[in-house]
């Protein structure tokens, strides 16, 4: 928090106002143009300016422009969020961070311009990679936030096993989720194919339906492969669980993988259909559902993410024709009420603050609710805003913001 020494005089006007020189701004760190902020009066002798709320994510720069990826579009709505209710907003990198003076990208005339900003009251993690989060720079950055004493959240990436692990602790949530096992030894992997026949392996720490392989055992012995983002051509047939193996093992032995029996799940038109969750802190214990979307994969791919090409239809018009209007309302309060208890469950034992997620589920043939994945930094695509200025999730991410920076949202 940057401090100055002033007098500051209170004119019984309408509105409250507050007159400060170029110099003073240039102290805290405030543009030099008029702006709408929450003020805070301390012990009678000290005003506190704020909310001042910093997004952390990766910048790409360029000689005309900034980027900041596949946020892009929602960072700005964040900016606008943050204006119409008094608060300060802008993004930055771990590079452009120094707890002394930290370069910043704030919202203004409706393009982004760099400038020194304030030391943030509240922050917003979305750095999309998880080595970045396991990097020295980030614990030193996070370290000093926590020194400072000011909060952020989401925490931290999620990988799926830890995720596994933690609902299927809870007696409750059990049977929601598709048997998985951690990909240990070809032995296991053998074993789990000839009890399930259908088998999803997906890496622990994959995003976006990206490097997922299906796999299926047919009652002549021979094997199916299907999979979704891998560099090279493999085949789609193998006469023995041997080949098969060798031929994914170059691809397995680089990462962390779950084996996890696949589930028949209903569909639409003949694709796959899934429905996503986004769920919002509210306070230190309460969660919301703030939005949630149907996503229907594209012909013959096996999962729907927008990322894969699928396509995002109305939660409530596609259970209506599925099902019918009393079920499908039945329907969506249990996808509903089944995302926020998932929420809650992982906030308990995950440790490190969190305040969004994305929930992915999907129902069976006979309507049964199945979590499929968890996601803490849940895309932000354009594709979800449908023809919305701000979204849902702008404005809770923000609200939870105010939240954590002890600031009134009114």
């Amino acid at each position: 928090m940057h401090t100055v020494k002033c007098p500051i005089v209170f004119i019984n006007e309408d509105s409250l106002s507050l007159s400060l020189s170029e110099q003073l701004l240039t102290d805290i760190h405030l543009p030099l143009h008029s702006l709408s902020l929450q003020g805070k009066l301390i012990n009678y002798d000290q005003l506190q300016l704020g909310p001042v709320i910093g997004l952390l994510t990766e910048i790409k720069k360029t000689d005309k422009d900034v980027s900041f990826g596949s946020i892009h579009e929602f960072c700005k709505e964040l900016a606008i969020c943050c204006e119409a209710i008094g608060a300060f907003f802008y993004i930055f990198s771990l590079s452009t961070y120094n707890k002394e003076q930290i370069k910043g990208y704030y919202f203004n005339q409706n393009q982004w311009q760099e400038a020194i900003v304030p030391y943030p009251d509240v922050v917003h993690n979305r750095i999309h990679s998880r080595k970045v989060e396991h990097s020295k720079t980030f614990l030193h950055v996070t370290s000093d936030f926590i020194e400072n004493k000011v909060p952020y959240f989401n925490d931290r990436f999620l990988n799926k096993w830890e995720v596994h692990q933690i609902l299927a602790a809870s007696e409750h949530l059990k049977p929601f989720l598709p048997e998985s096992h951690l990909l240990e030894s070809k032995s296991n992997f053998e074993n789990m194919l000839k009890d399930k026949k259908d088998l999803f392996i997906k890496p622990i720490n994959g995003s976006q339906g990206k490097r997922i392989f299906r796999v299926k055992e047919r009652e002549d012995g021979t094997h199916l492969l299907d999979y979704t983002t891998f560099s090279g051509e493999m085949n789609n047939e193998y006469e023995s669980f041997q080949q098969l193996f060798s031929a994914l093992y170059p691809r397995l032995k680089r990462e962390g993988f779950l084996l996890q029996e696949t589930i028949h799940l209903k569909r639409y038109q003949d694709r796959t259909l899934d429905f996503r969750f986004l769920c919002h802190k509210k306070d230190f214990h309460q969660w919301k559902v703030s939005s949630s979307i149907a996503r229907v994969s594209s012909v013959n791919q096996f999962v729907a993410n927008l990322a894969r090409g699928g396509e995002l239809y109305q939660i409530k018009s596609i259970l209506n024709e599925l099902y019918g209007k009393s079920e499908s309302l039945h329907l969506r309060k249990l996808l509903a009420e089944l995302s926020l208890e998932i929420v809650t469950c992982i906030c308990l034992h995950a440790g490190g603050e969190f305040g969004e997620f994305g929930i992915d589920l999907a129902l069976d043939q006979d309507g049964h609710p199945w979590i499929i994945e968890v996601n803490t930094k849940p895309s932000k695509s354009i594709d979800d805003q449908r023809k919305l200025k701000i979204r849902p999730s702008a404005h809770a991410v923000i609200n939870y913001c105010l939240f954590l920076s002890h600031f009134n949202g009114d």
